[in-house]
């Protein structure tokens, strides 16, 4: 029998001067586990060293990347930082894209891979917090391809995509124009800005939408691996 993908999922970090904590939700577990691999979080570790042990990476969603890390100054409806995470997640997508291997970003996970590719992001928009709304996809793409061409996601973000990383494309949209999903054009690297861990059979469905695919098609037992 195969051994399951293992899949290192990044968490944030909060401070304590007796027991610094780790939060990431259990979800993602759940979710990864629904397509047979088993996940681990991040709990520190050389980025190098986890890379070579680990078969993907998933950048889990969370609050505001630093605006530093992307040329701006912090807007003032931007939540206070977590500069160790913000470090430590483009440290590992530095190591595993180094290394050709899958990253799936979600939400905040998104974004930061467009800001490791060098784009921005649009710090303060209104309308996609805590609701459920549209998504259109691009013809074509990954995401057409697993999810189809038009449904409805949940929305837990009040930042967004702005100028595109290189080698990154656009592949989903919001009605309003928000940028909803990425690909890379050579890379094993793409990213949601909805929340698919709340949209799998059997662990919990926001909508009525099941996304597991976008689970299994990188990692799971028919990702071509």
């Amino acid at each position: 029998m195969d051994a399951a993908p293992m899949i290192l999922v990044s968490s944030g970090t909060q401070p304590n001067p007796m027991s610094p904590q780790r939060n990431v939700s259990v979800l993602y577990g759940q979710a990864l586990r629904q397509v047979g691999c088993e996940a681990v979080a991040m709990l520190g570790g050389d980025a190098n060293h986890l890379a070579d042990r680990f078969d993907g990476l998933l950048l889990s969603g969370g609050g505001d990347m630093a605006a530093s890390f992307f040329g701006q100054r912090q807007h003032p409806k931007a939540n206070p930082p977590d500069i160790l995470r913000d470090e430590e997640e483009l440290e590992l997508l530095e190591a595993f894209c180094h290394r050709s291997k899958p990253v799936f970003g979600i939400c905040r996970g998104l974004q930061v891979i467009n800001v490791y590719f060098g784009g921005d992001l649009r710090q303060h928009i209104e309308g996609h917090d805590d609701v459920t709304h549209g998504v259109q996809t691009e013809p074509g793409s990954r995401l057409s391809h697993l999810c189809g061409a038009h449904f409805t996601a949940n929305s837990f973000h009040h930042q967004a995509v702005g100028q595109l990383g290189q080698g990154l494309h656009s592949t989903a949209y919001a009605p309003d124009g928000t940028i909803e999903g990425l690909e890379h054009d050579t890379l094993p690297v793409f990213g949601v800005q909805w929340h698919p861990e709340r949209m799998i059979a059997g662990v919990q469905m926001d909508v009525a939408a099941d996304h597991t695919k976008l689970f299994s098609f990188l990692w799971g037992k028919d990702a071509g691996r």
